[in-house]
């Protein structure tokens, strides 16, 4: 009796707290509607801003692409496309920068044309560049064509101005002779990598050589004549391979002194790149 009664009150609680809930879902009541984050222009424009700033390049062409697509027309739009190009370059991404930038110098009016080149001609000056070596021939014509291009009402004019005539004339660029490099090994191996900078090659060149020509001569004496001849085409290998490292040693010499005189006057003109600014020459507040 006692469980029976106890099965009936708990059936009467439920019957009770059902009726009294009936009324709020009658009228629709349920639980309350989610919330939606409304983000605007100015914001996005703020966030990726930021990220430029931090040095968080990739992150920041998402946003900007964002704000693009988002508010398309917006006041920001000239400035992100800007932005994105400057942070392709500020990540290390030439070719992608210049594949971005394209034409738009030529299609630009004339206050942003004047920095899309100088963009441009940055991206020249960092492309194909390998180590120590200095841009391609090719590659620094294209970035002096584009400064030459820039008008003197840009800010920036006196140094980018500045950069292409130090460029045009460089001075005090110490250079090293590729033919007197390889006369030199020629006559004594050697000598030509010690006259390029390079006294333990030069060390090696010289007692390699040493050894392998005074062995071919001993073999003959000795009328040893098959070691003879196997020690007479190796002493000329390495006699070759002497010369050719001399002239090699000295191009590579004179590609590091380029590269120097390069990175120097980028310095000096404000051309160079910092994580989380841009270059002087061409920095633009949005």
């Amino acid at each position: 009796m006692r469980t029976a009664a106890m099965w009936g009150l708990a059936a009467a609680a439920v019957l009770a707290t059902c009726w009294a809930a009936a009324p709020a879902f009658a009228q629709g009541q349920g639980p309350a509607p989610e919330r939606t984050l409304q983000v605007g222009e100015a914001q996005v424009w703020s966030l990726a801003e930021s990220l430029f700033a931090e040095g968080e390049y990739y992150r920041a062409i998402t946003e900007y692409k964002r704000l693009q697509s988002y508010f398309p027309g917006s006041a920001h739009e000239s400035a992100a496309q800007e932005r994105i190009a400057q942070a392709l370059l500020l990540g290390g991404e030439p070719r992608q920068a210049l594949g971005y930038i394209g034409r738009r110098p030529e299609a630009a009016a004339d206050g942003a044309r004047d920095r899309w080149l100088v963009l441009r001609a940055m991206g020249w000056l960092d492309l194909d560049r390998g180590g120590p070596a200095p841009p391609p021939r090719e590659n620094l014509e294209r970035a002096l064509a584009d400064l030459q291009a820039v008008s003197p009402q840009y800010p920036g004019a006196a140094d980018v101005t500045g950069f292409v005539q130090a460029m045009q004339a460089p001075a005090d660029v110490p250079h090293k002779s590729p033919a007197l490099a390889g006369t030199l090994s020629a006559v004594l191996p050697g000598a030509g990598s010690l006259y390029v900078g390079r006294p333990a090659e030069a060390a090696l060149s010289f007692v390699v050589n040493a050894l392998l020509i005074s062995g071919t001569v001993t073999a003959f004496q000795q009328r040893q004549d098959g070691l003879g001849v196997g020690l007479g085409v190796l002493a000329l290998a390495f006699y070759g391979g002497n010369i050719y490292a001399a002239v090699s040693g000295a191009h590579k010499t004179n590609d590091r002194a380029d590269a120097a005189y390069l990175d120097g006057q980028r310095t000096r003109f404000g051309l160079v790149l910092e994580r989380g600014k841009i270059a002087a020459a061409f920095q633009r507040d949005f």
